[in-house]
């Protein structure tokens, strides 16, 4: 359970009563949100360019070593 104050104060900031938010819909909820802060809380198609993958950082590194490359390295130092 919640306390009196928690609920007080959740219905402060959010602005409805606890038994109005238990009755909103999900669309309903959405386009409350949307109205209290003004955006839009369905992901945008729009790519961030700053957020683009660029796959396993050790692949673009080249941080991965091959079976022949290690050998190599293993019959250079018994020489």
């Amino acid at each position: 359970m919640i306390s009196q104050e928690t609920k007080a104060t959740l219905e402060r900031g959010i602005g409805l009563s606890l038994s109005q938010i238990s009755e909103l819909t999900l669309f309903d909820e959405i386009n409350y949100v949307e109205t209290r802060t003004g955006k839009n809380l369905i992901f945008s198609r729009k790519m961030d360019s700053r957020k683009i993958g660029r796959g396993n950082p050790l692949l673009a590194r080249k941080r991965f070593t091959t079976m022949e490359e290690l050998n190599a390295k293993i019959d250079a130092l018994q020489k």
